[in-house]
């Protein structure tokens, strides 16, 4: 008898806990979707976003929004797959990572170890300068020789750029460079003996299940792609999607931007940074931030970026954007937590803030305080091109469709949505280059707020920096 109820109190258990794992993801995934949603009915925005969240190796919420292709009405799901963009450089930098840890490259090293066909520089520069963007190798200019076509390997690619000059010392400066990305994947060709997307394809995409990430074959898309987009940029449909007629063909810069991928499929790359994939070591190796020579750090370390979310916590991602896309994947290690977030068009400027705001839903414990119900006007501080600039604002809290209007019946209104997270002081504002972190403060009749705006790399956390706009007034109350 005893037997049978320790049995049965353990499957109750069981499903105890299951239940109360699913509830406790329900309010954020809720809030999510509504971000995402009021983020989406603005204009300039994607017609299609997917997001995709793993925790501690499993997938916790994944969603597609809006749709892959407009004319058929072909609804975004988390099989959709969209342009990776720049998010294929740490794509790229995971097959570095094996490399490294099976101890067949030197990141030290010269890049003529690897690549002796290279035209030689007036520098050396080391594979580690390379992928961390400070070797000199410059990014896309006028010099290029990219030409509209398919080419056939990544030796081919190097003719867009392998004439240029360097730009400057190697060490002595940070410079962003698609370009050396190319080099990149030509040095990981010559210290594994094999093709770039077979060592790939062997060493990462097949070990870590990621069937929907591949080379970007513009002349035989999958049939999960989804349609690249623009936007009008005049007229009576200024602001509205527009299907890109002639995308360009990324096969000069694979590494660099060529991959297509799902938020799915990229969580499972972000996870192999924490669940041993990629051993600890190694993760420091390629998270840890590059310095140049004068000591000062980049925020770079192999292709990962530093960063913080508003709360503190460490993250290290990459964000991507070209024609027809925008991208990231963001990764809290200390958390467990990887986010991904891919869309079908380019103008979510602040997609890593984005990202941020969505994983902080399912990382702080709801800690909701009455909100009241009003409308206050408002003097705003915003921040533009270094300097602040005054305006006058209402803001308006009903609880179903709460917003901040900026300079109201004026041709130059401005309306954002605000969302409350349901955790303390938290906003969410729904501002056209994405969700930015929002805090308002009530004392007796007086309101105070502030929304945060950052980037990646961070050199210093987003809380000690300055905010995009902050606001105060006389709030009258309507509960």
């Amino acid at each position: 008898m005893f037997d049978k109820r320790l049995i049965v109190l353990s499957f109750l258990l069981l499903i105890w806990n299951n239940t109360y794992a699913q509830d406790s993801f329900e309010q954020p995934k809720n809030l999510a979707k509504a971000m995402i949603e009021k983020l989406m009915d603005l204009p300039n925005t994607p017609p299609g976003m997917s997001i995709a969240i793993s925790q501690k190796g499993k997938i916790i919420f994944a969603e597609g929004f809006g749709y892959a292709n407009l004319e058929t009405k072909r609804r975004v799901t988390p099989n959709t797959q969209f342009r990776a963009a720049s998010v294929s450089k740490v794509i790229a930098a995971t097959s570095l990572a094996k490399l490294i840890q099976d101890k067949k490259i030197d990141l030290d090293e010269p890049v003529y170890s690897y690549v002796p066909m290279f035209p030689k520089k007036k520098y050396s520069f080391s594979t580690r300068q390379l992928a961390g963007h400070i070797a000199g190798i410059p990014h896309y200019s006028y010099k290029d020789k990219i030409e509209q076509r398919f080419y056939k390997s990544v030796e081919e690619a190097l003719g867009v750029f392998a004439h240029i000059e360097l730009l400057h010392e190697p060490g002595s400066e940070y410079q962003y460079s698609t370009h050396g990305y190319t080099l990149l994947s030509k040095v990981i060709e010559g210290a594994s003996n094999q093709n770039f997307l077979d060592y790939l394809n062997n060493k990462v995409l097949k070990p870590l299940s990621m069937q929907a990430t591949q080379p970007d074959f513009r002349s035989n898309p999958s049939i999960e792609m989804t349609e690249l987009y623009d936007f009008y940029k005049e007229g009576m449909n200024k602001g509205l999607p527009v299907k890109i007629s002639n995308p360009e063909d990324p096969s000069y810069k694979w590494a660099g931007g060529g991959m297509v991928s799902t938020p799915t499929d990229l969580t499972k790359m972000g996870d192999s940074y924490i669940n041993g994939f990629i051993k600890p070591s190694i993760v420091k190796t390629m998270f840890e931030s590059q310095k140049l020579s004068s000591g000062k750090k980049t925020g770079v370390g192999i292709g990962w970026r530093e960063n913080w979310d508003i709360d503190g916590r460490r993250i290290h991602e990459h964000a991507g954007s070209m024609g027809g896309t925008r991208s990231v994947i963001s990764i809290f290690p200390d958390e467990k937590l990887t986010i991904s977030i891919m869309a079908n068009a380019q103008k979510i400027w602040a997609i890593e803030e984005t990202a941020h705001m969505i994983a902080l839903l399912f990382l702080t414990p709801s800690t909701p305080i009455t909100q009241p119900k009003g409308k206050a006007e408002v003097i705003l501080k915003v921040r533009n091109k270094g300097k602040e600039i005054g305006k006058k604002g209402i803001l308006i809290l009903d609880g179903e469709n709460d917003r901040l209007i900026i300079e109201p019946n004026t041709g130059n209104m401005k309306i954002y949505p605000l969302i409350y997270l349901q955790i303390k002081n938290k906003y969410a504002l729904i501002h056209p280059h994405g969700i930015l972190n929002t805090t308002i403060d009530f004392n007796n009749n007086t309101i105070s707020g502030k929304t945060m705006y950052y980037r990646s790399p961070g050199l210093v956390k987003p809380s000690q920096g300055l905010p995009l706009l902050r606001f105060s007034g006389s709030f009258t109350s309507e509960n």
